[in-house]
């Protein structure tokens, strides 16, 4: 419903430059009062309800007021009428996201087109399907993996990008790029950041889930690539208790530690409650707290466990807070919540839409910018197989709170990932 202001420029085989910033979260400011300018939630375009003022005669959907200028268009695919209450909150949590970004950056040839996928697999290929007919430039969505590739299949006809929210690297790639910050991202970054302060072997200590195992092999694949070790990984499950496996890896960073004066790096990618549980079996279990590192995902970055006195030290990756101020306090502030994740994830797949529809970019050549693009996440680029790169900080709990102890990168080296 809105338009871009904002400008992407240098080929993918020009010099490295700068990042593309693509916004703050900031809401523009009113020239007269100077006070900030703020949103009306749900004011966007749905899809079902096709009706007067809008009409085709340029061979896409087109709102009255956007008559006669080159409309670029971002269908939004998201599960709006899931069966579960979280998901569909989600749903409306990131559709705000795309409405604040749309609200900072766009002025009036950008029109955003909601769907609502159900979160079923044939619906989002028929809602992909719709997109495509009312002309839309890029997807935004689906969430689900599962939702993908139906949809990435129809707009590949058309050779348009779909920007998705799933964070199984399954999903990615064949025109389909990831919007989530991906927890092989996470384990990349904080296992080198342990890494140069002479950590080089580590444990695995969590859950028997899809997303431990995700967390699992990538510090698998990570150690190989470095030369570094991955002495044990013990599984426990997701629903009961970890004790056996905690005494099998307690065993294990023992005798590691035995024989060396290095740290031992252990992930426990848990969150909330499940952490506390499981963090405290270490210490129980004989291991002594200072001949270990602990180390997890942005699981962690949660205040309720910053006062656990065994995660005293640990480390874990995520988007850089500095980044994400602006964007949480004008979310708030506007909606009368917190956003979640995901909310931050989509307003960076808007903001770049919307940049990329400035220069005409909005097209797969654009949306993987060697250079990248800085946004409320952090700095991202798209790798050609769908995956994101990303230039996430450090924090380390300690003294009740969460402090960044290496910030991120805010320009990629020059060439691709």
């Amino acid at each position: 419903m809105l338009a871009s202001l904002l400008l992407a420029t240098a080929c993918a085989s020009a010099p490295a430059r700068p990042p593309v910033s693509i916004g703050t979260g900031q809401p523009r400011v009113d020239p007269v009062t100077g006070e900030p300018v703020q949103p009306k939630p749900g004011e966007t375009f749905d899809t079902s309800q096709v009706d007067e003022p809008y009409f085709r005669d340029d061979g896409g959907l087109t709102p009255d007021f956007m008559r006669g200028k080159d409309v670029k268009r971002a269908a939004v695919l998201l599960p709006f009428t899931h069966p579960s209450a979280n998901v569909r909150s989600e749903a409306e949590s990131m559709l705000a996201g795309v409405e604040l970004a749309l609200f900072e950056l766009a002025g009036t040839d950008f029109l955003i087109m909601p769907m609502d996928t159900a979160g079923r697999a044939s619906t989002a290929e028929a809602r992909a399907d719709e997109a495509i007919k009312e002309g839309a430039d890029i997807i935004l969505g689906p969430l689900f993996a599962a939702n993908v590739g139906g949809v990435k299949q129809a707009a590949n006809r058309k050779s348009i990008p779909v920007v998705a929210f799933s964070n199984d690297p399954t999903a990615a790639g064949g025109g389909a790029y990831l919007a989530s910050v991906m927890p092989e991202e996470e384990v990349i970054r904080v296992m080198g950041y342990a890494a140069s302060r002479g950590t080089r072997t580590f444990v695995y200590l969590g859950p028997d889930s899809p997303y431990g195992r995700q967390v699992e092999a990538a510090m698998r694949a990570e150690a190989a690539r470095n030369g570094w070790r991955v002495a044990s990984s013990a599984f426990y499950p997701a629903d009961s208790g970890a004790g056996d496996q905690a005494r099998q890896i307690a065993s294990v960073v023992k005798a590691e530690y035995a024989g060396s004066n290095q740290r031992v790096g252990v992930m426990i990618p848990e969150r909330g409650t499940r952490l506390l549980a499981v963090a405290p079996l270490l210490p129980y279990n004989g291991v002594d707290l200072k001949r270990v590192r602990l180390m997890g995902t942005s699981n962690w970055d949660d205040s309720s466990v910053w006062r656990e006195p065994t995660l005293e030290g640990g480390i874990f990756a995520s988007p850089d807070p500095d980044n994400m101020t602006t964007f949480k306090d004008t979310y708030r502030r506007i909606y009368g919540r917190a956003p979640t994740d995901l909310a931050a994830a989509a307003y960076d797949a808007a903001a770049m839409a919307v940049n990329l529809s400035a220069t005409g970019a909005i097209q797969h050549s654009g949306v993987t910018d060697p250079n990248g693009f800085m946004g409320v996440n952090g700095l991202f680029r798209y790798r050609l197989d769908g995956t994101a790169q990303r230039g996430l900080a450090v924090k380390q709990i300690g003294g009740g709170g969460a402090s960044v102890v290496e910030k991120g990168i805010t320009q990629f080296p020059p060439g691709g990932s």
